[in-house]
């Protein structure tokens, strides 16, 4: 699990965007698996394997207006778009197996997405990002405006999928989350990244000097 920190302003997001799609104005390459991405559209990066689960879970991870049930086949459409009338019984069964093997706490998967909690909406947030089958899912605060035990939570869910094999970049602001969770941090001050830190570099000390530039 690899870890962006830096203070606001470094260009942490703005990296997330770039390796995403979302951002073309960047020089440099990216790489997945040996192999250079050349295409930038969202829609390349997630059939090369790349998804986001963005910051802001309520304006750009979800729709509202939808069930629980449609928030996380929403990818399974883009990503199937040609299959635009989705199998009902065999993505109904794919979306238990999410709310199972995430652990969502959902009466019906049929109810309105603003019916969770906080948490659980970024749990399905995640599922729906799971659902384009990643080989990096990179998540953007993904503890931001739940309480501590849904990030507990959330911290368990990225262990978990990293022993699975998925690759792992997050963003916090929170120094002891990053304590908590990464193996490795990539330490960002003004648009750059000042420090690599891995195993027992990893501390408060180290990540409060290398994101003061």
């Amino acid at each position: 699990i690899l870890s962006l920190y830096g203070l606001m302003g470094s260009g942490r997001t703005e990296l997330l965007e770039i390796i995403m799609g979302l951002n073309k104005e960047f020089e440099g390459s990216i790489y997945l698996e040996e192999k250079e991405l050349k295409h930038s559209t969202i829609s390349k990066r997630i059939s090369d394997g790349i998804v986001l689960v963005p910051e802001d879970r309520q304006a750009q991870g979800l729709v509202q207006s939808l069930s629980i049930l449609s928030n996380i086949l929403l990818s399974k459409i883009t990503k199937k778009i040609s299959d635009f009338f989705l199998n009902s019984k065999i993505e109904k069964i794919s979306a238990k197996n999410a709310i199972e093997y995430l652990g969502i706490k959902v009466s019906s998967y049929n109810n309105l997405i603003t019916s969770l909690s906080g948490g659980n909406q970024q749990k399905v947030v995640i599922a729906k990002s799971l659902e384009t089958e990643p080989k990096l899912l990179m998540l953007d605060e993904p503890t931001r405006g739940i309480d501590v035990g849904a990030k507990q939570e959330i911290f368990y869910i990225m262990r978990k999928l990293a022993e699975k094999g998925i690759s792992i970049i997050f963003v916090s602001s929170e120094i002891k989350e990053v304590l908590a969770v990464a193996d490795r941090v990539l330490v960002l001050a003004k648009g750059k990244i000042n420090k690599e830190l891995i195993g027992s570099q990893i501390t408060e000390d180290n990540l409060v000097k290398y994101s003061q530039g």
